[in-house]
């Protein structure tokens, strides 16, 4: 697997975490937003919109969305468990995810900064 992602990206740090608590082994590929990188076609190329993270599979798959990559990974490696067993944990944590990615953390990005 490789990671695209950002030193100071919010979103990237989620995915790195989830994935070293799964222990899974990944290459991270430096994305330097301050230097406009995400822009370059080669990774225009691989994510259109040209967000971070984006977590390319062994097979070639691009994900985009940190939450979205979070739930891939609860749901298609072993390891530590993401997310709780019951629907009333499970809902609690993915409200409290919710709430960061889309109400706190669009204020930090840069794009929207700008």
């Amino acid at each position: 697997m490789k990671l695209y992602s950002f030193w100071q990206s919010l979103a990237s740090f989620r995915v790195r975490i989830a994935l070293n608590l799964k222990g899974i082994a990944y290459q991270q590929v430096a994305v330097d937003v301050d230097r406009q990188q995400h822009r370059d076609e080669a990774y225009a190329a691989l994510n259109p919109q040209m967000a971070l993270p984006a977590l390319v599979l062994d097979d070639g798959t691009v994900l985009t969305q940190s939450l979205a990559i979070l739930e891939y990974l609860d749901e298609a490696c072993p390891g530590a468990a993401l997310l709780p067993a019951d629907a009333k944990g499970r809902a609690r944590v993915r409200a409290l995810a919710a709430m960061i990615a889309c109400d706190a953390h669009p204020l930090t990005t840069p794009r929207v900064q700008r």
